[in-house]
C-alpha cells in the first residue's frame, strides 16, 4: 500500500465524471493522437476520469481548464523524453516557445511551424487568462515555467548518465511533478484564491513543498518498476537504491517510510494553519477559504491514487521495443529542437 493521507472516506469524485472523459477524448482527437496506434493507446489511460478525482467540486467549464492544462501537460512531460528533446540544449528553445505562448496567448513561431498542439495551447492561455486573477494566472504561469525548468534538469541528469543524490533530485523532482501548477488550478476549482501575503509565508510554503513531495514520491513507488524497466532513474526508489547500495526491494521500503515521514510533515504544518492565519489577523472567511484549498490538496492526491488503480498510463511495456518507441506517436506535436530554434 502506499502511504498517503488518511481520510474517513473515499475522495469524492466529479458529477461530470463521464462528461469529462468524452472531453479530454476529443481533445486527444483533435491534436491528432488517434491518428496512430501509440497515441489511441494513451488516450485510453482516462485522462478525463482523473481531473474528475482530483477537481471533484469544480463546474465543468473549470473542469474543463484543469482537464486541458493537465492532459496538455502529460504529454508534454511524455515528450520531452523523446530522443530529440532530451539532450542539453534540446529542450531550451522549446521550452521558450511554451511559454512565450503561454505568458502573451501568442505563438512566436511563423505559421508554417505551428501545429494543432501548439494552436491548442494558445487557445487554452487565452481562456485562462480571461478565467484567472492577474495574480493567479501571473502565479500559475511562473510555476509552469518551473514545471519546464524541472525537465531541462533531469535532461541534465540522464546526459551525465547517473542519478542525482537524494537531495538534488528532491528539489528537482519537486519541479518536473508539476504540482505547483496542479494545486493552483484547486483554487481555479474552488473559485478561491489564497493570498500572496499568505502563500508566500514559510508556513504554507513548508504545506506546498511536502504535498508536493507527496505526490511525486507516491508516482514514483507506483511506477517504479516501469522506471526501472525503461532506464529512467529519476524515481525516488532508484535514486535512495544507488545511494545507498541495497536492493531494490529494500529501496522501496525505505520510500514507503520516507513518503510516511513526509504526509506526517504536511499534517503537522496544516495543522498549525488555523492559529497562524488567526495570529495574522486574516479575517474568519478568509482562513476556511484557505483551508478548503489544504482540504483540496489532500483530495487532490487520493483521488490520484484512486486514478492509478484503474489507468493504463503506467502499464510495463511488453517487449523492449515497445518501451523505446512509448512516446513516438507524439513527435507530430511540435516541431524538431532545430526547427523550433528558427
Amino acid at each position: 500500500m502506499i502511504p498517503t493521507y488518511p481520510e474517513p472516506n473515499r475522495p469524492t469524485v466529479s458529477p461530470y465524471t463521464q462528461k469529462i472523459e468524452e472531453y479530454v477524448r476529443s481533445v486527444g482527437e483533435s491534436l491528432g493522437l488517434t491518428e496512430t496506434q501509440g497515441g489511441r493507446e494513451r488516450l485510453e489511460a482516462g485522462y478525463g476520469h482523473f481531473v474528475a478525482w482530483t477537481y471533484p467540486e469544480a463546474s465543468f467549464r473549470d473542469l474543463c481548464l484543469c482537464a486541458d492544462w493537465l492532459f496538455v501537460t502529460f504529454i508534454l512531460d511524455d515528450l520531452h523524453t523523446l530522443k530529440v528533446y532530451d539532450a542539453p540544449g534540446a529542450w531550451a528553445p522549446v521550452h521558450r516557445r511554451l511559454m512565450e505562448i503561454i505568458n502573451t496567448g501568442e505563438d512566436p513561431a511563423p505559421a508554417r511551424e505551428r501545429t494543432p498542439f501548439t494552436e491548442a495551447l494558445t487557445d487554452l492561455s487565452i481562456r485562462t487568462a480571461e478565467r484567472l486573477s492577474p495574480a493567479l494566472r501571473g502565479r500559475l504561469n511562473r510555476h509552469l515555467d518551473l514545471f519546464f525548468q524541472g525537465f531541462a534538469e533531469e535532461s541534465e541528469n540522464r546526459f551525465r548518465g547517473t542519478p542525482p543524490g537524494i537531495e538534488s533530485f528532491t528539489q528537482t523532482r519537486r519541479l518536473s511533478v508539476g504540482m505547483e501548477f496542479g494545486f493552483d488550478l484547486v483554487e481555479l476549482s474552488l473559485e478561491t484564491e489564497v493570498p500572496a501575503d499568505v502563500y508566500e509565508t514559510g508556513l504554507f510554503r513548508e504545506i506546498i513543498e511536502a504535498a508536493s513531495d507527496v505526490v511525486a514520491w507516491q508516482n514514483d513507488l507506483h511506477s517504479v518498476h516501469l522506471d526501472n524497466k525503461r532506464g529512467d532513474f529519476h524515481n525516488v526508489v532508484i535514486v535512495m537504491q544507488h545511494a545507498a547500495g541495497i536492493s531494490l526491494q529494500e529501496a522501496i521500503e525505505s520510500a514507503v517510510a520516507k513518503l510516511r515521514r513526509r504526509v506526517a510533515d504536511f499534517l503537522a504544518a496544516e495543522e498549525q494553519l488555523l492559529p497562524f492565519l488567526a495570529s495574522r489577523g486574516v479575517p474568519p472567511r478568509i482562513r476556511e477559504e484557505i483551508l478548503k484549498v489544504t482540504a483540496g490538496m489532500r483530495q487532490w492526491t487520493n483521488g490520484c491514487l484512486e486514478w492509478y488503480g484503474n489507468t493504463t498510463r503506467y502499464r510495463i511495456p511488453a517487449t523492449s521495443g515497445e518501451s523505446d518507441q512509448q512516446h513516438a506517436h507524439l513527435e507530430m506535436l511540435l516541431p524538431s529542437q532545430v526547427r523550433a530554434s528558427a
